[in-house]
């Protein structure tokens, strides 16, 4: 860029200064930004290229900008790389008001624009006047900036808190130029005494708890009153124009203090007015359907489904004992994210792929942002355990002791059983030079310690004890009174004890850790000769996989931390500081205490079908209807029993089915291996890679195998997720082929809390379409023309869109367009193109998508008809159900596909039509309608991105809508007993031999 050009292509790497090129009219010339930059309702549509000390190099010279501002001197790195890329480069290094108004006049004249800098600089300076204090005296005030060291307040965050009202308790480090010549000692701020604490942690989210539980800070007036207050850094911490915003904040808090110091503590923390991620199009004629802003973040979209999951465990109308349940569903879903999907985002990271999603948010943009939502919901955890379900459980009995607060008695028996039961099977491993850091399986719990030698006290020593699985994680203490559980967690236990395993040596901390690793499985199944083998290799890797991420015990000192960190080579965004249990999955033997059973949801039994009673004969009810059962409503003992009789009847031939996941001893695998013994001619496709049953399958794949049953393992880079099972039988009249066809896995125990479908019928049309299926997946035979199944991957995505397209073009011509879909998760790009033009369309579209959605609805002039909405209960909604209108003849199906790529491209999935009227019209009248009214269970997605709870309409009884599937099972089996009409056939049984 020449002295006298206007830059026309620039790129903000702070916030500061994309903030004043807004506020100076220059926007329009902003050619790429930091990923923390959100104010303007524009802001997403720039390319995020840096954070806040790093910066993708690549993707900054890709843009090609004439100017570059960098921001702080955390920055000059890159300042450096871009000047010697040969790159204008123009600084940023604000530490005052004063400096921050010359920035923006000389950011003025550099884009010519500098009236409109003088401008924005008057009404800053009018805005930011100090106010009156009339001789009031002034509140002390500390800010602190960062937790770890504690940095307080640059430059002009002291000037505001003075302009505010406030004394500034270090106004002496005012000019400090560095942040870490702002440093100060957790003393020195309790010996200040600050009547009220600000705290912004540069885009990190504020832990008050940790704030309030140093060391000798509830001596401070500010904690003892509960004056601790967020500052959102982009109102503070940004030198620009977005100052005014955190000045009113300073105002206001300081204010109220200085008129009336209220007694006793309040916690007068700021609430956040949520930021929205995306900025929504306004409305156009011919909007592009493609456009980032109209899809939401795959990633962020799932963490709102956790969120959601929380929310139960927040419930306080939830029994005591499930919230704790869902605390530890939070906690599990969170791990298998970081196993494979943060784990994914960390080597596109690695390997510096700038490829982004229909939302255009690239790898790192999605890694940033998905931490400051994982850090908050960790926080979220924490509090509702230690604030609320810890002592909710105390006052029904149930108690869980640090060993340091336990009576003599029970200290005793502790040590007792620590080194009976627990000290045996411990291994300290020390780490140093001729002692490498030991492999830690995943997801293990561990003990870091610092230890000296009393000969050689400034020789620091380390050490890692991993706590083994063999051991419980809670440890239940005798107690003489019945109606009380007394329980110590085995961290603690072992901590209080570990001196015992290092005689010699002085423990001077120690702290529990988990680390999680990469557990997604790598397989080239071209090169793999065999591949149950080639499974069993990456499962034993597995276990030393990448770590992604470090969990470690609030407290930990950064310099051990670093150490770990340096260790699994991990950086500072990949910790997280937990300040209770390390895992609340430990906590789950808390809810099955037999004597709280009142504490916990009211046991539900599976109502077996009054069209499918135990014992009937399968066959013969089948040959004249379809039988559709809704589990876990309707028991899925049926299916077992099915294949039960399939196993046992002579005059089955053979048996063909798929098997994704199944459980531990599980029924399916006896009868299947009974009918191979029986000579019938049995093969299962078992898919290998269900992610985190491998193990499992392999097992059972093994066990048929050696029955004689035939095992295949599918096709070549596709896996096989749908749920089929084909009983071959020679009838009196001709051979007929036997279907359950599924929307959930042959799974009886994950089919007593999952909701899924099964649909048994002998179809004819049906039978032939699944033998066909069957002879493409164990054959060579290519997939064929098939006219009722939806088969992906070879035209089940076609299909869909062509009934989506259907529906659309229906209210192109006047008449009504209807779509409601039931799903987990919607994500594939097309799909939602589809959908949205049908709305355009004046389609009414439902969409029950109980985890991601990458759709957004209420968009004007895109997605207003289209309303989507989240149902997370006591069941995990599992079942997939399509409708379309079809212009009054409505074609409804069931299946076991998400509208995700994998889904449609990458597995072998069915979805099937139901033919019969009358099931069809159950689903229609009686299921989908249930669905749509849950306005307890229920949350609506907002155009924004948020999910708020339904609210019942005027005049509606609030609606469960599993509550109310409950009792419709109910009311039917009771008909069925006052029924004469059930008389269905019987198997007439062989008598044992």
């Amino acid at each position: 860029m020449s002295r006298n050009s206007i830059p026309e292509r620039i790129i903000a790497l702070g916030a500061d200064g994309a903030d004043i090129l807004h506020e100076l009219g220059a926007w329009p010339r902003v050619a790429g930004v930091t990923a923390f930059y959100h104010q303007p309702p524009d802001a997403e549509q720039k390319p995020r290229v840096s954070g806040f000390s790093s910066a993708n190099m690549a993707a900054i010279l890709k843009l090609e900008p004439d100017l570059v501002i960098t921001s702080t001197d955390v920055q000059h790195q890159l300042a450096s790389d871009l000047i010697k890329a040969g790159v204008t480069v123009w600084a940023i290094n604000s530490r005052s008001l004063e400096e921050i108004y010359a920035a923006i006049r000389n950011l003025g004249q550099i884009v010519r624009r500098g009236e409109r800098a003088e401008e924005v600089v008057a009404r800053m300076e009018r805005e930011l006047q100090p106010i009156e204090t009339n001789g009031a005296p002034r509140p002390k005030v500390y800010f602190e900036e960062w937790p770890e060291p504690l940095i307080t307040g640059i430059g002009w965050v002291s000037e505001l808190i003075e302009r505010a009202g406030g004394t500034d308790i270090f106004a002496e480090l005012r000019k400090e130029k560095k942040a870490a010549s702002r440093a100060v000692a957790p003393e020195e701020v309790v010996a200040r005494a600050p009547h009220i604490i600000f705290a912004s942690w540069c885009g990190k989210p504020v832990r008050m708890d940790d704030i309030t539980s140093r060391s000798g800070w509830e001596k401070i007036p500010a904690v003892r009153s509960g004056r601790l207050v967020e500052i959102p850094s982009d109102d503070i911490l940004q030198a620009g124009p977005g100052l005014v915003r955190g000045y009113e904040t300073l105002k206001r808090e300081i204010g109220r203090l200085a008129k009336s110091p209220p007694p006793g503590r309040h916690n007068s923390r700021v609430a956040r007015t949520p930021r929205k991620r995306v900025s929504l199009p306004a409305p156009m004629t011919t909007p592009d359907l493609t456009d980032p802003r109209l899809f939401i973040n795959r990633e962020l979209s799932w963490l709102a489904f956790n969120r959601r999951v929380l929310e139960e465990a927040i419930d306080p109308s939830q029994p005591l004992l499930e919230r704790v349940r869902f605390l530890g569903i939070v906690t599990s879903n969170l791990d298998e994210f970081f196993e494979v999907r943060v784990a994914g985002l960390k080597q596109q990271i690695e390997h510096e792929s700038d490829d982004a999603g229909p939302d255009g948010m690239s790898a790192r943009q999605t890694f940033e942002a998905i931490r400051q939502d994982v850090l908050k919901m960790i926080e979220d955890q924490y509090q509702l355990w230690n604030n609320e379900l810890l002592p909710a459980l105390g006052k029904h009995g149930v108690y869980l002791h640090d060993f340091k607060g336990l009576s003599k008695n029970d200290q005793s028996w502790a040590t007792h059983y620590f080194r009976e039961e627990v000290f045996p099977v411990l291994t300290p491993l020390a780490v140093d030079a001729s002692h490498p850091f030991p492999q830690l399986q995943n997801k293990s719990h561990n003990l870091f310690l610092r230890l000296k030698r009393p000969e050689r006290p400034t020789e620091a020593l380390h050490a890692v004890v991993a706590i083994p699985r063999v051991l419980p994680r809670l440890v239940r203490i005798p107690h003489p009174k019945a109606d009380e559980w007394h329980y110590i967690l085995i961290q603690n236990l072992i901590q209080n004890h570990i001196h015992d395993l290092f005689p010699g040596l002085t423990v001077e901390q120690v702290y529990g850790f988990r680390i999680t690793r990469n557990s997604d499985l790598y397989i080239d199944e071209e090169e793999a000769e065999n591949l149950l083998r080639t499974i069993e290799d990456e499962l034993r890797k597995r276990a030393r996989g990448n770590a992604v991420r470090l969990e470690i015990e609030h407290g930990c000192p950064p310099d051990m931390r670093r150490a770990l960190l340096d260790i699994f080579k991990l950086g500072e965004d990949d910790v997280y500081l937990v300040n209770g249990p390390l895992n609340f999955l430990h906590l789950m033997p808390l809810t099955s205490i037999d004597a709280l059973a009142s504490l916990r949801d009211k046991p539900y039994v599976p109502i077996i079908s009054t069209v499918l009673p135990h014992g009937c004969d399968y066959f013969a009810i089948l040959r004249h209807k379809d039988v559709l059962l809704h589990h876990p409503y309707q028991s899925f003992s049926s299916v077992v029993e099915f294949l039960e009789h399939a196993a046992s009847d002579p005059a089955v031939l053979a048996i063909k089915m798929t098997l994704y996941r199944t459980s531990g001893d599980s029924p399916i695998i006896h009868s299947l291996i009974r009918a191979a013994e029986e000579g019938k001619q049995v093969t299962v496709l078992v898919e290998l890679r269900a992610r985190f049953d491998e193990a499992n399958n392999i097992l059972w794949a093994r066990q048929l195998e050696e029955a004689g049953v035939h095992v295949v393992y599918g096709l070549v880079g596709l896996k096989t997720h749908c749920k089929v099972l084909m009983v071959v039988r020679r009838d009196e009249d001709r051979l007929r082929h036997y279907l359950h066809l599924g929307t959930g896995n042959y799974h009886p125990s994950t089919a007593r809390f999952y909701t899924d479908f099964s649909l048994f019928t002998s179809n004819q049309e049906l039978g032939e379409e699944v033998g066909m299926l069957f002879n493409t997946l164990t054959g060579l035979s290519e997939f064929k023309g098939i006219k009722q199944l939806l088969v992906a991957p070879f035209q089940m995505h076609d299909l869909f869109l062509k009934l989506i397209r259907h529906e659309r073009d229906l209210a192109q011509q006047g008449k009504e367009g209807r779509i409601i879909v039931k799903l987990n998760s919607l994500v594939e790009e097309s799909l939602i193109v589809a959908l949205y033009e049908a709305s355009q369309a004046g389609v009414k579209i439902d969409l029950v998508v109980r985890g991601i959605c990458c759709l957004r609805p209420g968009v004007p002039g895109v997605s207003e008809n289209i309303r989507v909405t989240s149902i997370v209960g006591r069941f995990l909604e599992h079942s997939r159900i399509f409708y379309f209108g079809n212009g009054g003849k409505p074609k409804v199906y069931l299946g076991s596909a998400d509208w995700m790529p994998r889904n449609l491209f990458r597995r072998v999935e069915v979805v099937f039509p139901v033919l019969d009227p009358g099931l069809r019209k159950r689903l229609t009248d009686v299921i989908i309608p249930g669905y749509l009214s849950d306005c307890v269970k229920a949350r609506v997605l907002g155009a924004d991105g948020v999910y708020t709870r339904a609210v019942c309409p005027p005049g509606q009884e609030p609606t469960q809508v599993q509550l109310h599937f409950r009792n419709l099972a109910r009311q039917a089996a009771s008909r069925r007993v006052e029924s004469k009409t059930d008389k269905l056939p019987q198997v007439v049984k062989k008598p044992s031999s």
